[in-house]
């Protein structure tokens, strides 16, 4: 047992060295070869079997993203996506317009089409934005990330690791219960992050040149409305799948609805094969490698250090269990990820005692490793996304260093919001 947290422990080392470095020799490791090298080293070393490392994929989680993926290619695919945001950015006239769009808009667009899709779509946008305004690529790009992860909170399907609270932890109607507990917090947290980044940034912001967004956009008339109509058909579904739910009981939950909405992108999208070229299958991997990579964890006695490491046991019914379970997300989410996270802690939730009766909780659990994102570029895959995507466009993102100077006052900003509204009034 010994052996196998040691080798775990220099897996797991191992893993986030090179996604830190991700440059060793001028040879480029992808951020999903790395977390995949870490899910196959574990299967070598037979931490994990086969079986178990297949099992440990939550595939309602990947199901989800492929659906919202293909909806938001087919989006892509059209010009739709890059015609609207197009058209909100030629409304930004000064460099505060325009730091309200990218955290802001793009947030709450998160809410709805979930935050890797809106990274992953958004990213090539804002590096094509910042050379226009000879801006140095990090202030833009890491307001990005803190928009879409602050937004993502307030829906069941803003973010994965919401998704899997509300598919497994027995809340009822979890779309309009997140809607009534996150909608508040949510928009004063990106308003309060935009002043946070307003005041970090003021500097570089001050000396930016505002460009021309009236680029004709490409979009092809036909692909885009019918694109556009899935999309919202789609989320509609979200909502109405919510009202059937408080009538009848259904097996039918979020991920069907997002992988129907994507299937029916194929079906009825006129350039299916752009759709599919359009999709970001590292993604995927990257979320695949990273379930195995965690049960591997768990198998190897790693979670179990960090979590015997807090002396956090959230109590049922203790509305004060809130601030054990903000403290637990924030920790645990920066060296396993938010989504792998929730994962692991769901059951944990469970072994204390709590059932879909203590909503709030579930609530903290959802917002608090949500947030938890915005402390490290490790606490949230969305900052993966970013940087992988601004490494395709040979553009530097932002180093972690920098990330986490601003995103720990972020963090706390957004925490101090989440508690006053969900667990001092």
């Amino acid at each position: 047992m010994e052996f196998t947290l040691i080798v775990s422990l220099a897996i797991f080392c191992l893993v986030y060295a090179l996604i830190l470095i991700r440059n060793i020799n001028g040879v480029k490791v992808p951020i999903w070869l790395a977390m995949g090298s870490g899910a196959l080293l574990f299967l070598i070393f037979g931490i994990i079997s086969p079986i178990k490392a297949f099992s440990s994929v939550n595939f309602e989680v990947i199901m989800f993203l492929l659906g919202m993926f293909l909806l938001v290619s087919g989006l892509e695919s059209s010009g739709a996506l890059n015609y609207i945001t197009n058209r909100i950015l030629s409304k930004a006239k000064t460099p505060n317009q325009v730091l309200f769009v990218v955290i802001f808009v793009m947030g709450i667009l998160s809410a709805f089409l979930i935050n890797d899709t809106i990274a992953l779509v958004a990213t090539p946008i804002v590096i094509g934005l910042v050379r226009k305004m000879k801006l140095r690529p990090a202030p833009l790009l890491i307001s990005l990330a803190f928009g879409v992860t602050i937004g993502s909170v307030m829906t069941p399907i803003g973010n994965p690791q919401n998704l899997l609270v509300s598919l497994h932890s027995g809340i009822k109607f979890p779309m309009f219960t997140f809607l009534r507990y996150l909608t508040l917090p949510t928009i004063l947290s990106l308003v309060a992050t935009f002043f946070v980044i307003k005041f970090f940034y003021r500097k570089e912001f001050e000396k930016i040149l505002i460009p021309s967004t009236s680029d004709e956009i490409f979009i092809e008339r036909k692909s885009a409305i019918t694109s556009g109509i899935l999309v919202v058909f789609t989320i509609l579904g979200f909502f109405v799948l919510g009202i059937i739910k408080m009538f009848v009981e259904l097996e039918l939950n979020y991920s069907h609805i997002a992988l129907i909405g994507g299937v029916a992108m194929l079906v009825f999208g006129i350039k299916r094969d752009k759709i599919i070229r359009g999709l970001n299958w590292q993604i995927l991997v990257f979320f695949v490698a990273m379930f195995v990579f965690v049960s591997g964890l768990q198998s190897g006695g790693v979670i179990d250090v960090f979590h015997n490491l807090l002396p956090l046991k959230p109590t049922p019914g203790d509305k004060f269990s809130s601030f054990d379970i903000i403290g637990t997300s924030l920790t645990l989410s920066q060296f396993i990820s938010n989504v792998p996270f929730v994962a692991v802690y769901l059951p944990i939730m469970h072994n204390y005692g709590f059932s879909g009766s203590d909503s709030l909780s579930w609530i903290v659990l959802a917002s608090a490793s949500t947030i938890a994102g915005n402390l490290t570029i490790f606490g949230a895959a969305s900052n993966i996304i970013i940087l992988q995507v601004a490494e395709k466009n040979k553009v530097f993102a932002f180093s972690s260093k920098e990330f986490f100077k601003i995103g720990s006052i972020v963090t706390a900003v957004n925490v101090g919001i989440l508690v006053f509204f969900l667990v001092l009034i």
